[in-house]
């Protein structure tokens, strides 16, 4: 059997045909993005700050270039604290959380720019209001346990921790734009396979195609 296959010159022709399909499925697929961005997935909130991290110096001591780049190594060092297991039962036991340090762990992201001196604390919660107590609790079991560890406090806050009305997750814009292109695919693949497995002859231009003949009128159907 002689496979069908959709011609460029039949797209427009195809296109009008099952345009009311492509329309539908799009409009479904985006609506049903929307509903499960709101209704289905939880809005997560980020509370973020900002630390600088930098040793005490001695009176009347400019800082050196071997002194800032002590502090930058000195940055890695509290990015790991931050994160400890001690500190992280120290925010837990302080809000009473339910999770645990290795839960709790997965909220929390610490960034820093290569050879930067500056940590950015990161939250992410379903409570906005926790997230902000969360990455407030950090700071400040994090500033006690640099006390005992490194006999020192070279943590500064630059940026009190935040918290925001919106959330970051989900995106409810890319979540509709999702759904609006897998509507598109799937009106597309219906199209396909439709136009490929239909038998029928379409019109009197595919009928010349076919047979090579020409074209000498109709027969009316009574």
């Amino acid at each position: 059997m002689e496979q069908k296959t959709i011609e460029l010159a039949d797209f427009v022709y195809v296109l009008k045909k099952w345009f009311w399909l492509i329309i539908i499925l799009c409009i479904v697929g985006a609506a049903s993005g929307f509903v499960i961005s709101k209704e289905f997935m939880t809005p997560i909130y980020e509370s973020k700050s900002q630390l600088v991290i930098k040793q005490e110096q001695h009176k009347n001591d400019t800082t050196t270039t071997s002194e800032t780049q002590s502090n930058i190594q000195l940055v890695n060092t509290y990015k790991i604290i931050l994160v400890s297991p001690t500190v992280l039962d120290t925010v837990i036991k302080n809000l009473d959380l339910p999770e645990s340090t290795e839960q709790l762990a997965k909220q929390i992201l610490i960034e820093n720019s290569k050879d930067s001196q500056v940590l950015t604390v990161n939250v992410l919660n379903a409570d906005r209001e926790l997230a902000k107590q969360i990455n407030q609790q950090l700071i400040k079991a994090a500033t006690k346990e640099s006390d005992k560890i490194m006999s020192a406090n070279n943590i500064r806050v630059l940026t009190e921790p935040t918290e925001n009305m919106s959330p970051v997750k989900p995106n409810k814009t890319l979540v509709i734009g999702a759904g609006f292109i897998a509507g598109l695919l799937l009106a597309i693949f219906i199209i396909v396979i439709k136009e490929t497995m239909r038998q029928h002859i379409r019109d009197e231009k595919e009928l010349r195609a076919i047979i090579k003949a020409t074209h000498l009128g109709n027969i009316n159907q009574f």
